[in-house]
């Protein structure tokens, strides 16, 4: 059985819309954790000071 959620909607437009809904929740989901940047080198950040001596 069917849900009836509206007499004025085919229920093939709202499974046709819950389908595009998760492509979309897919791809971002997939972009966003697919795309990370790389870590960034922690020695990078480290400044000698210049009061220490060698």
């Amino acid at each position: 059985m069917r849900w009836k959620i509206s007499h004025s909607h085919d229920p093939r437009q709202i499974d046709l819309l819950a389908i595009l809904v998760l492509i979309v929740v897919i791809v971002a989901a997939w972009r966003y954790f697919g795309d990370r940047p790389e870590p960034q080198n922690p020695t990078a950040f480290i400044v000698p000071s210049q009061s220490v001596r060698w």
